[in-house]
């Protein structure tokens, strides 16, 4: 048969397989990346188009059949689903373009925003051009009710373009650690069309409107980097000079275990009751800021407190004098020494000499064999040991830590080197001078005995400088006292 003899028929049947074509096909290939879907759907729209053309003339401005009633709305239905298809297209390359595959949620509120008027857009096009119904009427009516039910959804429509704004801005996104005014801070869980998720610290869940985060200020802890920064403030004595201030800050913070890659200190204010120091410090992340200001704090008031500095009073100008603790008071308080009767102890005491070093000197080195043991009166020593890729630190030393005392009592070499990070003040108690005690006082030789009774983790803390001595067996280390203080009788 003639391909005249089919007239409207085929063009139709073609036209309706392309419309089949264009709905279902992207159905079945979901899975297929957005940007191919998009391709698929305009090369049908543009073969759907020429059909359009061949049956209707221009899509429009259609001229539908009038003969054939069913044949007139078949071609109204292809008119339809041009249209319909011509949106479906449309939004692919909204999606495409405003909201990549695999990117934040956030961007979804505005591509379904512009794919609901694309397809409203359309709706009306059908009403139009595919039933020759005027919209004229209907817009206007429509025009009405937008306006009743934007007063009555004042407050969602807010939060909604509130969202749209965020959305395109993208200050944040899932994931991010954000802090937002009115104390909120966490992490952002999800973001829908109304407002914002965000876990806190304490494993609850704020939802924020977009309408109050959009006009809320907003600080982004995750960008450029997780490096955080913080700063914290202390009030010192107005009397105490504002560089030995600065200096025995600047100890407290170089003595920290948790790492703080960039530290500064500065005076901000002078006053009658007080000078106000600001210590600004970086950590790694915020997952250990607590931490990190906790152990600052602590070195803070070790250090001060050794340094003979006193923390201000508001409203009041002159402190009582602190007095920086004594070669007593250090050995009273060590985890070492402290089991010594305090008679036995004050001898020991009494031994010790004052010395001064400055920073980039070293108390002991490794290799050494030990000539003395050292206690940290004021400053920040730093202990290194060697690996294998090199050197690398093991720990710092704050004021009170007694350095060398296991190695000099059991006559092993240093296993490490101290140098002093900082100006650095401590007290030594060489071997002559341990013989003179005893000498002096028999008793202190039994005192000394008691320290291989000591709890393994005090005997531990000062071994930690002394990597290649081991102390687990408390019998070995009784017996290597022992031979020591032998060897000092002797």
């Amino acid at each position: 048969m003639p391909l005249q003899e089919y007239g409207q028929t085929l063009p139709l049947l073609l036209a309706t397989v392309l419309l089949v074509a264009g709905i279902g096909l992207p159905r079945l290939r979901s899975r297929q990346p957005l940007w191919l879907r998009a391709t698929g759907r305009i090369v049908i729209f543009v073969l759907l188009t020429m059909l359009v053309q061949r049956i209707l003339g221009s899509p429009l401005r259609p001229r539908f059949g009038v003969i054939n009633p069913a044949e007139r709305l078949w071609e109204q239905l292809i008119e339809m689903g041009w249209w319909m298809l011509g949106a479906r297209g449309a939004v692919a390359l909204v999606r495409l373009f405003v909201v990549l595959e695999n990117k934040p949620q956030e961007t979804q509120i505005v591509s379904d925003l512009l794919a609901g008027a694309i397809y409203v857009a359309t709706l009306l096009a059908i009403v139009n051009f595919a039933f020759a119904v005027p919209i004229g009427g209907l817009l206007a009516t429509s025009g009405v009710i937008a306006i009743v039910l934007g007063l009555a959804l004042q407050n969602t429509l807010s939060d909604v373009f509130s969202g749209i704004a965020v959305g395109l801005e993208r200050p944040y996104r899932a994931g991010d650690l954000i802090w937002v005014e009115g104390a909120i801070e966490g992490h952002v869980v999800h973001v829908t069309w109304r407002a914002t998720h965000i876990q806190t610290g304490h494993n609850n869940i704020a939802i924020i409107p977009n309408s109050v985060i959009a006009k809320a200020r907003i600080v982004n802890r995750s960008l450029p980097s997780t490096v955080r920064g913080d700063a914290i403030e202390v009030t010192l004595d107005a009397r105490a000079r504002p560089e030995h201030c600065v200096d025995t800050l600047t100890a407290a913070t170089l003595a920290c275990r948790l790492p703080l890659p960039t530290t500064t200190i500065q005076c901000t204010k002078l006053q009658g009751d007080g000078n106000v120091y600001a210590i600004n410090f970086t950590v790694p992340s915020s997952g250990v800021l607590g931490a990190a200001r906790t152990e600052l704090y602590t070195q803070v008031h070790r250090h001060l407190r050794h340094a003979g500095i006193a923390l201000a009073v508001s409203g009041v100008a002159v402190l009582p004098p602190i007095t920086p603790p004594t070669p007593r008071d250090l050995l009273a308080q060590s985890d070492l020494f402290s089991v010594i009767d305090p008679v036995q102890r004050d001898l020991l005491a009494a031994h010790f000499t004052d010395i001064a070093v400055q920073a980039g000197e070293t108390l002991i080195r490794k290799g050494e064999t030990p000539q003395a043991l050292f206690v940290i009166a004021s400053g920040t020593a730093e202990i290194t040991a060697d690996g294998p890729e090199g050197p690398h630190v093991v720990y710092r030393m704050s004021p009170g830590e007694v350095l060398g005392a296991i190695a000099l009592i059991t006559g092993s070499d240093f296993g490490v080197t101290a140098t002093a990070l900082t100006p650095l003040r401590a007290f030594r108690l060489d071997i002559a001078a341990i013989t003179a005690a005893i000498k002096t006082s028999p008793d202190l030789e039994g005192a000394l005995e008691a320290l291989a009774e000591r709890d393994q983790s005090a005997l531990r803390h000062d071994a930690a400088v002394n990597a290649d001595l081991t102390i687990e067996r408390p019998e070995m280390f009784l017996t290597r006292l022992r031979s020591f203080l032998r060897v000092l009788r002797d």
